[in-house]
């Protein structure tokens, strides 16, 4: 699975610096003056060299796309499959009785609203490691969102309530 994520960032990432450099070249060609007998010609180059780009953004764009939804289905899958030992948040030890149905139902995220997020991995029975990153909901109470760290590419989870978590604390906030 981590062939196949990484494979297709890497083809996202290519076809966006490869649409970035068209789009260079596309800007520069419209600047640069020419004479009125090969005007046409630049303009339908120019015409050509943003049709490969429009395409190339878009193939980027879907590339990320279907790399977050993988992330995020071989995550979930992941879960279903093995159980958790423990978790390790923000030098917080969580333990299986600790973590016990956190994970369990993901509702569906409305955005990062971002508070506070934590960092942490979580240990599943296989000896596997998930990296993920916990963001504090600003407006709700005890909602926390989950992305996967795991990969090049990160991608959100969806939203879990719990107030397990109550006990992170951001080292930003100074108590005096």
């Amino acid at each position: 699975m981590k062939t196949l994520i990484s494979l297709i960032a890497t083809l996202g990432y290519i076809s966006a610096i490869a649409c970035a450099v068209y789009f260079i070249i596309i800007f520069i060609k419209k600047i640069l003056y020419y004479p009125p007998n090969v005007k046409e010609k630049i303009y339908e180059e120019i015409m050509k060299l943003s049709y490969i780009s429009g395409l190339l953004l878009v193939f980027s764009s879907t590339c990320f796309g279907v790399a977050k939804e993988i992330v995020e289905y071989d995550f979930k899958r992941t879960l279903r499959k093995h159980t958790i030992v423990s978790a390790d948040i923000e030098n917080i030890f969580f333990s299986k009785e600790d973590m016990k149905g956190i994970f369990d139902h993901f509702e569906n995220d409305e955005g990062r609203y971002r508070c506070e997020s934590f960092s942490g991995i979580i240990n599943l029975d296989n000896n596997e490691s998930i990296s993920v990153e916990i963001i504090k909901h600003c407006y709700e109470k005890n909602r926390y969102i989950i992305v996967s760290k795991q990969y090049s590419v990160e991608s959100t989870i969806g939203d879990i309530n719990t107030d397990k978590f109550d006990y992170l604390k951001s080292d930003s906030i100074n108590t005096e």
